[in-house]
């Protein structure tokens, strides 16, 4: 068993040291969903430690969304993503202060709205901005 699981890590390091960028962004929000979704279970478990690690994580997921947007490039859109990534945040820290999944239920819903657009943007164009 416990060899399944290296050949499953190793293949998924593999699979994200190979992915484009477009890619990359999409498993990032994939993963705040995760720890999201993790993070509001472990509220209504009354699991502390649990719930800190994990919004710990998505903070520093939300981060890296910030820091991968092409300021100059990406004009108003790049601004105001910034700023939504930033509200995000400030949602995540106030579950944290309050013990509450409401926050955290905005953000899981801004989070999936945001990856399915990016999700949706046509192959073409995708290859034509990641080179």
């Amino acid at each position: 068993m416990r060899g399944s699981v290296q050949k499953y890590q190793n293949s998924n390091l593999n699979n994200i040291e190979q992915a484009d960028p477009h890619t990359l962004i999409s498993l990032i929000m994939q993963h705040i969903q995760g720890n999201l979704a993790g993070a509001k279970g472990a509220i209504e478990r009354k699991d502390i430690e649990s719930r800190n690690k994990m919004l710990t994580r998505v903070i520093g997921l939300i981060g890296e969304l910030q820091n991968s947007l092409d300021m100059k490039k990406g004009g108003d859109i790049s601004t105001n993503l910034y700023d939504l990534y930033a509200y995000m945040i400030r949602q995540v820290n106030q579950a944290t202060r309050q013990n509450s999944a409401d926050p955290l239920t905005e953000v899981l819903k801004l989070i999936t709205e945001i990856k399915s657009g990016w999700d949706g943007i046509p192959l073409d164009i995708r290859q034509q901005y990641s080179r």
